[in-house]
């Protein structure tokens, strides 16, 4: 029992429950931060006090905010590529010591291929974009000063 537990429950539920977990905790905060904006604009509005047109389609600040910058964009890929990569590794190390290959060697190949791909991305990307990225970095400081004046 303990052997397949090890050999196949354990990494099955980090393949497909750990992905949900995440997917389902990432999409309830969402839902969550939209609920509180529409309750705020619900009450700004029965208040009749002048809404920002920003609020409502999120533009403004978060259009040039550190979150939406092409090098964050960029070093999302490389955490994204080395994250697939490192349990792609992992998943295919553990189908291998126990004897599981079938199970576990196609998607630890296939995270492995994902983890590469993301890398790659980061590096073509990163060369590509790197005159993008200091005249992003330029309009990001110009910005900050105009607020901090």
């Amino acid at each position: 029992m303990e052997e397949f537990f090890l050999g196949f429950l354990l990494p099955a539920c980090i393949v497909v429950v750990l992905p949900v977990a995440i997917v389902f905790i990432i999409s309830f905060n969402n839902k969550a931060k939209y609920e509180k904006k529409f309750s705020f604009l619900e009450k700004c509005v029965e208040n009749g006090v002048e809404i920002n047109p920003d609020l409502i389609v999120d533009q403004g600040k978060k259009a040039l905010s550190s979150k939406a910058t092409l090098k964050t964009m960029l070093l999302n890929r490389l955490a994204g590529g080395v994250s697939f990569l490192l349990i792609g590794i992992g998943l295919f190390i553990w189908s291998v010591t126990f004897y599981i290959k079938d199970a576990f060697l196609l998607p630890a190949i296939a995270l492995i291929a994902v983890g590469i791909g993301l890398l790659v991305w980061y590096f073509i990307g990163k060369k590509m974009l790197a005159e993008d990225i200091r005249d992003e970095k330029e309009a990001l400081a110009q910005h900050e000063n105009r607020l901090s004046k």
